[in-house]
């Protein structure tokens, strides 16, 4: 009988053992799927495949309309503000000196007041940049150098078509 009870126990300890072995195992690849980015990268990826929110729809839109256009929008990244709100960034074919920011805000309050304090009143004269907004989302393009400005046109038309497909009720 002891013997048995001695055997259940060292069965149940093996088996303790090698379940917290399993789990800490799981803690450490995830642990270092964070450090090397990859479950970063899996949920750009996530949201770019299955993304069905209105700035999936937004950002498909932005790049159809600058493709049709010619502009390739290139070296996307996006961040995620601490308020809530989202930015995606494109450099516009490949060129540093000339970036697309497309940002949603948790709220219209909050677009109005961080635009006003990160490009000014139109005071700003070193800038070239070009500006359009609609509730939570602002489209914005920038360049510097000595090409500066060369997509404003061609980009004033493309914000204005985006924007035109927010519906206030989606914002």
């Amino acid at each position: 009988m002891r013997c048995l009870a001695w055997g259940l126990n060292a069965l149940l300890a093996v088996l303790l053992l090698s379940g917290c072995g399993s789990g800490s195992q799981q803690i450490v690849k995830q642990e270092l799927d964070r450090l090397n980015m990859k479950s970063y990268q899996e949920g750009n990826d996530r949201q770019l495949v299955s993304g069905t929110t209105l700035n999936s729809s937004l950002l498909k839109s932005l790049q159809a309309e600058c493709a049709n256009r010619g502009i390739r929008l290139t070296h996307e990244t996006y961040a995620e503000a601490l308020n809530g709100g989202i930015s995606y960034n494109y450099y516009i074919n490949g060129d540093a000196r000339h970036f697309l920011i497309f940002n949603v805000y948790p709220s219209e309050q909050d677009r109005i007041s961080e635009i006003s304090e990160i490009y000014g009143a139109g005071t700003a004269k070193d800038e070239a940049y070009v500006i359009k907004t609609k509730g939570k989302v602002a489209l914005i393009y920038a360049s510097s150098g000595q090409k500066k400005s060369e997509y404003s046109a061609e980009l004033k038309n493309v914000f204005q078509q985006v924007l035109q497909q927010i519906n206030e009720d989606s914002l």
